[in-house]
């Protein structure tokens, strides 16, 4: 989805108290008012989140009761979005509850529309720990009184847990982190406890899964020599930049069609995630910014980081295997070096 602040139009908007630490709720009981700094503070992050490769989509549950009355709400209607706004607030805090790790926070409720499309949002502000000062001032000098801690909002900061539902397409897309609950359990709270939904592996995640199961099988077969290793990595690159995206199963045949044993391995690590049939693109190029470069590391801990088109270029990078396993990689026609 390739969205700007501009397209953010906000609707409506409530903020609940959710202070887990001492044992207090409070529901909204009127709009919020989003001053524009706000306003345009939250549109950034929204479309950040809407936008991000870690974000995951998650499936719309019919028989949960968040998404029902989510999807019963009548939000053109202010008294209804604030009462439902609050119920849903009340539900989260009752899980928060069941765990000694979860932040307390402020949820803020809102509603807003990007190209026609109705969505919905729950945002988590956790507190954080901060120290606010006093100034006192005497003929005209100033002086810090006091420093005091204060619980403080991370509205600077992009936030670790997010929903937002499509109402329009029944999409969701759900950024959220592990927390252990009193039972013991680490789990993913929010989408196990409290949307009860079942959600995708977040893009940036399955690229790493990607990439690493590429790296553990260079490393498990080193008797195909460092050049064919360089090779795999950059065919990699390669699909990628072709397709602009990358196709799990075209990825084991390419890479791995002409040896079955190491098809296997792949097939099977993609298998462990459910990726086998999978077909993924990112929106960040930081997501995949290894991608571009082949990393080597001696046993002397000397490490190289070449660009993978100037090592398929040929004519600055040669590698050479001896017969008895050492190598030889020369870099030519250098005319600058710097230190880093």
């Amino acid at each position: 989805m390739n969205i700007s602040s501009d397209d953010l139009i906000f609707r409506r908007a409530v903020i609940q108290l959710l202070d887990v630490e001492n044992g207090n709720f409070e529901a909204a009981r009127e709009l919020l008012f989003l001053k524009n700094d706000i306003m345009e503070l939250l549109r950034k992050q929204l479309v950040y989140i809407m936008q991000a490769d870690e974000v995951k989509q998650a499936k719309w549950n019919k028989d949960s009761k968040v998404m029902n009355r989510i999807e019963q709400m009548n939000e053109n209607n202010d008294e209804a979005f604030i009462r439902t706004s609050a119920e849903i607030a009340e539900e989260l805090y009752d899980i928060m509850c069941d765990s000694a790790d979860i932040p307390s926070a402020d949820l803020l409720c809102l509603s807003f529309q990007i190209a026609g499309s109705l969505y919905y949002g729950l945002i988590k502000l956790n507190f954080s720990a901060g120290f606010m000062h006093e100034i006192w001032k005497e003929n005209g000098q100033g002086q810090i009184k006091d420093i005091r801690h204060q619980r403080t909002l991370p509205l600077g900061k992009k936030p670790n847990e997010v929903m937002i539902f499509n109402l329009s397409e029944h999409k969701i897309l759900l950024r959220e982190k592990k927390y252990e609950m009193l039972n013991g359990d680490k789990i993913f709270y929010l989408s196990e406890r409290f949307l009860k939904c079942f959600t995708d592996i977040d893009v940036k995640r399955k690229y790493q899964i990607l990439n690493r199961a590429v790296n553990d099988i260079n490393k498990k077969y080193p008797e195909d020599g460092l050049q064919q290793q360089m090779k795999t990595k950059s065919d990699l690159y390669y699909l990628f930049k072709e397709d602009q995206e990358f196709k799990v199963n075209k990825i084991s045949d390419e890479l791995y069609g002409d040896n079955p044993q190491k098809k296997q391995d792949f097939d099977e690590k993609m298998e462990r995630y459910d990726m086998q049939y999978d077909s993924f693109t990112v929106e960040k190029e930081d997501t995949i910014k290894s991608l571009a470069y082949i990393d080597l590391k001696t046993e002397n801990d000397i490490q190289i980081k070449i660009p993978i088109e100037e090592y398929m270029t040929k004519e600055n990078i040669e590698v050479w295997e001896e017969p008895g396993g050492t190598k030889k990689i020369t870099i030519k026609n250098i005319e600058q070096v710097t230190v880093q």
